[in-house]
């Protein structure tokens, strides 16, 4: 993944962050201090080549100075939504192989806890894998109807008297996976409501609702977008009854300071009570600017008044994908979906628009959906990179005891030896991913590194530390980042170390 500088608007490709080569590479720019970590799964739209085939998506956990700190190498066709469901302690994601969609969940050793598929012939739709206040999983599926649709121009041409309808599912499981509650889009919405001429019609296959994200609501009903009604409908979640509409072509709100949004993302209910979601701005009168967007929604006066948006300077137009959070602290992340260099892929910004940070992926890379979370409670710390100058060169080692080993330059042994200046990590195996140690920046060949400061540990050797001292010998009680002090450890050995943090 890629967090990036927009002030440049070249074509070169220039990254600034070292990864793994299963992942593609990427820049990194924040324009102030940031804390927590960038959740991602970066691919390309293209999988047909060898290069694609070879870094579809893969999870990537990377932290606020914008290093890799975990990934999971890629094991399908397509990885995607990768999350964290910060009340539940779990990672969520949708992984699908030879087309067939299954929704993970991985717990903070990044172990696969859960599984589960859509049921009862309802075919993948890899959109959505909400948890619900009670703990029950909501995911989105598809199944075909036959629908007669002859009565309706679509599209500039008459509609089939046996159109293959592409009807959206909601499916809802309780942790034993047993299903609780399931809706059809077909039974509460006709396909009339779709704007065909903007998505296509066709009769062998008409995606008439293309339901993208699913929101349970404070009430505890749920909040539908649906791309190609260019509406969000809240549904309730013990009827399926419609409650209302907001945007397409029979809202229940008007929009008094706004035009509306189209072929929208993403939506959500804020703390604040507002909605958010992502406008693609699909449907929007030309020139169209894809932004984040949040609402108040009065439903005494039925009207939707835009409380916040977000257009980049310059704006741009994507088509498809996407996603916009709101923190808890009111920052906000808006990840492009369909869209390439030289324009960014995510930013973030502040309340009043300032910009906080950016990703550029490498071109032609784009990611579903990003989310940033201000921390999460890993069971894992990150361990150091060791190093040794060797005259000529400097022999950088991993930690021991880890059965795989991939460094940024591509090497797959435990140690490497470097002879020029470059910024370097390794990622171990951890869970069912790679673990980055932290990084290791080498600016000096001769001073970086100083003969005899940093060997691996001795496995057998106590991890315990009981003391610090300086060179000199005398004991310290804080130690300075970036220094060099002696360790004594509680079977009385003594170890010169150097401190990163």
């Amino acid at each position: 993944m890629l967090l990036v500088t927009c002030g440049s608007y070249s074509f070169s490709q220039n990254f600034n962050r070292p990864v793994s080569p299963d992942l593609y590479p990427y820049k990194f720019t924040s324009y102030t201090s940031l804390q927590g970590y960038f959740l991602t799964s970066p691919f390309k739209i293209g999988v047909g080549t060898a290069d694609s085939l070879f870094k579809s998506p893969c999870p990537t956990i990377i932290d606020h100075d914008g290093y890799i700190v975990w990934y999971m190498p890629n094991m399908a066709h397509h990885n995607n939504d990768f999350k964290y469901f910060e009340n539940d302690s779990l990672f969520g994601f949708i992984q699908t192989h030879n087309g067939y969609s299954s929704y993970q969940l991985m717990d903070l050793n990044m172990n696969i806890v859960d599984s589960f598929a859509n049921v009862n012939n309802v075919g993948p739709d890899a959109h959505e894998l909400y948890i619900l206040s009670n703990g029950n999983y909501i995911i989105g599926g598809a199944k075909d109807s036959v629908m007669d649709l002859s009565a309706y121009i679509l599209d500039g041409m008459q509609g089939d008297s046996n159109t293959v309808v592409q009807a959206f599912i909601i499916q809802e499981f309780d942790p034993l996976h047993n299903l609780v509650f399931e809706w059809n889009s077909i039974d509460h919405i006709h396909p009339t409501e779709a704007y065909e001429v903007t998505y296509g019609y066709n009769p062998n296959g008409f995606d008439c609702y293309h339901g993208n994200a699913i929101e349970e609501d404070d009430d505890g009903n749920l909040l539908v977008s649906f791309r190609h009604l260019d509406a969000v409908y809240k549904i309730d979640h013990n009827t399926g009854n419609v409650i209302w509409i907001l945007g397409g072509k029979s809202s229940d709100f008007t929009f008094p300071n706004d035009s509306g949004f189209g072929g929208q993302h993403d939506i959500r209910r804020l703390p604040n009570g507002n909605i958010s979601l992502y406008d693609n701005a699909n449907t929007s009168p030309p020139p169209r600017k894809s932004r984040g967007v949040e609402y108040i929604l009065d439903t005494i006066a039925w009207t939707a008044t835009r409380t916040w948006q977000y257009i980049h300077t310059p704006f741009f137009f994507a088509r498809a994908m996407g996603n916009h959070q709101t923190t808890v602290n009111e920052d906000h992340l808006i990840n492009y979906g369909l869209l390439y260099r030289p324009r960014p892929s995510i930013v973030m910004v502040d309340d009043n628009n300032s910009l906080m940070a950016d990703f550029y992926f490498k071109d032609s890379v784009m990611s579903y959906r990003s989310y940033v979370y201000g921390s999460i409670p890993f069971n894992f710390q990150q361990p150091n990179i060791f190093c040794n100058n060797m005259g000529n060169g400097i022999m950088l080692y991993a930690p021991a005891g880890y059965n795989k080993y991939i460094w940024s330059t591509g090497d797959t042994t435990s140690s490497i030896f470097i002879t020029s200046p470059d910024t370097f990590q390794v990622w171990m195996d951890h869970g069912v991913g790679m673990l980055g140690s932290n990084p290791l920046i080498i600016t000096n060949m001769l001073s970086d590194c100083i003969t005899g400061i940093e060997t691996p540990p001795d496995p057998t050797e106590p991890a315990t530390i009981l003391a610090w001292y300086d060179l000199l010998g005398r004991e310290v009680m804080y130690l300075v980042p970036r220094n060099i002090y002696i360790a004594l450890y509680s079977n009385g050995k003594k170890r010169l170390q150097f401190v990163y943090h």
